[in-house]
């Protein structure tokens, strides 16, 4: 991967890698996926070591449905009442990442994330 040089491009590249980890999770592509998953996990990284993980916030709005998912549980340590809302509201739309919405929040307030997402 390549190094993130401001938050700017954290964002761009946390938005394309979450779509492409979408993409390649609907064709099943496991190795795409991985390494498109391991880019948001450095840009999460990236973001809370220069105290800008909030700036995922962006996302809570945005058109796809997995930037959308990805930039809600990164944000769940830092602002909770939000990111569950975004989660619920993909619950509540039906459609594909509804589900993992729906564990998220269920994980989530069981306890079962909080060492993950606060890395």
């Amino acid at each position: 991967m390549r190094n993130i040089k401001n938050v700017k491009d954290a964002l761009e590249l946390f938005e394309k890698a979450a779509i492409k980890q979408s993409e390649a999770i609907d064709k099943g592509n496991s190795k795409v996926a991985n390494y498109n998953y391991d880019i948001m996990v450095e840009v999460a990284k990236f973001l809370r070591a220069n105290k800008s993980l909030k700036e995922l916030s962006v996302f809570y709005e945005h058109p796809n449905i997995s930037v959308r998912s990805f930039a809600a549980a990164y944000l769940l340590p830092i602002d909770e009442e939000n990111s569950i809302r975004v989660l619920d509201e993909i619950v509540k739309m039906k459609v594909l990442g509804s589900f993992d919405a729906k564990m998220t929040i269920q994980e989530w307030k069981n306890g079962n994330l909080r060492n993950y997402y606060t890395l």
